[in-house]
């Protein structure tokens, strides 16, 4: 088994913390010795802590920062693992310079679909100082190629979700109690979007389309439920002030368990104006919700439209109201939707799957590299 160090400069938590910590738990499972360099405080201490796992913690200010690279370095030669993996973008910038010239294999988890600068200093990031790349998506490993890395080495891995734990929560018995527990009203329309409240998550643009939607409500009170934190918060609230009547807008904060989210939903959108893949559309999906998502990113390839979810144009709030109305007058034919989108999440985006995805991946990198299939991604 193997010795992996995780790097994770990361303090906050969001959806690539939910799959890293579902790796770590089947890592745990598989026997591998694992370490974790984290920030002082960050939330995902609490997953090796409650695992009895060991904890270096470092100050990682910034991509650059010379005390994080000097313990870094020295804590990969003390603690002598024979894998290094590179949590976040700025794990990757701190660990790949930290590690240059020393023994472990390195792999980088790229998460975001943004575009890549073809200079220099990123294809040194991704083609020579790592070894491997997981993508999330095949969005995310475009971007990755286009740097020149090796296609065996930049490895397709869609982040997954526990489709048994969801399965079955949307138009259910839970709904009722779900709602009391949100504050909900019982018989409104409840549309669910969970996000960071971030600019690239694109709540202004739902807020926006729910402004055009109203007309078509026909009567029907419309609640929606932004569950999130982040630093939009102030100026959505007040966008959503501005609303007509008929419609209101919750901000619950981060809610847990997301079951109670879902369960208490009609309909869930993710209008992000940029999206690695999304792993609360994935959530969303396993539960049975109809679902709608800007075609951007992974959630391209996680919706078949109009099967199993609808697509709209990216920061297009007209595109997006016509997309949700087309769902709430079509009851029946949305549940439908929803329960394919259920089977295809199943299918497709299961989260033990993207763990032994990832062990394999990593276990290739110890045996000398990841060999080439004909498909260019390898297994």
């Amino acid at each position: 088994m193997a010795r992996i160090l995780h790097i994770l400069a990361e303090r906050g938590w969001s959806g690539g913390e939910m799959q890293f910590e579902a790796l770590v738990r089947w890592l745990v499972e598989r026997g591998h010795a694992q370490s974790f360099a984290l920030q002082p405080g960050a939330c995902f201490g609490a997953v090796p802590l409650e695992l009895g796992l060991p904890i270096h913690e470092l100050r990682m200010r910034n991509d650059l920062s010379v005390g994080a690279l000097r313990g870094l370095r020295r804590l990969v030669k003390s603690e002598a693992p024979e894998l290094v993996h590179l949590a976040c973008s700025r794990s990757h910038k701190l660990g790949a310079i930290a590690c240059a010239g020393l023994l472990p294999a390195k792999v980088v988890t790229r998460r975001m679909d943004y575009a890549l600068r073809r200079n220099p200093w990123k294809r040194w990031l991704y083609a020579s100082a790592v070894d491997g790349v997981v993508c999330v998506s095949g969005a995310v490993r475009r971007e990755v190629l286009g740097l020149g890395v090796p296609p065996a080495r930049a490895r397709l891995i869609h982040d997954g979700v526990d489709s048994g734990r969801f399965a079955g929560l949307a138009f259910s018995a839970a709904r009722a109690p779900a709602r009391a527990r949100l504050g909900l009203d019982p018989d409104a329309l409840v549309g669910v979007t969970a996000a960071s409240l971030h600019r690239r998550k694109g709540q202004d643009i739902l807020l926006e389309a729910l402004a055009l939607l109203a007309p078509r409500l026909a009567g029907r009170r419309l609640q929606w439920v932004l569950a999130g934190q982040g630093p939009e918060l102030d100026r959505l609230r007040a966008q959503a002030a501005r609303l007509p009547d008929g419609l209101s807008v919750l901000f619950p904060g981060r809610v847990q368990p997301v079951e109670d989210l879902l369960a208490a939903a009609d309909l869930f959108c993710l209008p992000s104006r940029r999206e690695g893949l999304g792993v609360a559309l994935l959530e969303a999906m396993a539960a049975g919700l109809p679902v709608v998502a800007a075609r951007v990113g992974g959630m391209i390839e996680a919706i078949e439209d109009p099967a199993s979810g609808r697509h709209f144009a990216p920061e297009d709030p007209a595109a997006l109201a016509a997309a949700l109305a087309d769902l709430i007058d079509a009851p029946e034919a949305a549940r439908a939707m929803g329960s394919r989108a259920a089977e295809r999440c199943r299918e497709l985006f299961d989260l033990g799957r993207m763990c032994r995805e990832t062990e394999a991946f990593y276990l290739e990198l110890l045996q000398g590299g990841a060999p080439e299939l004909e498909n260019g991604e390898g297994p």
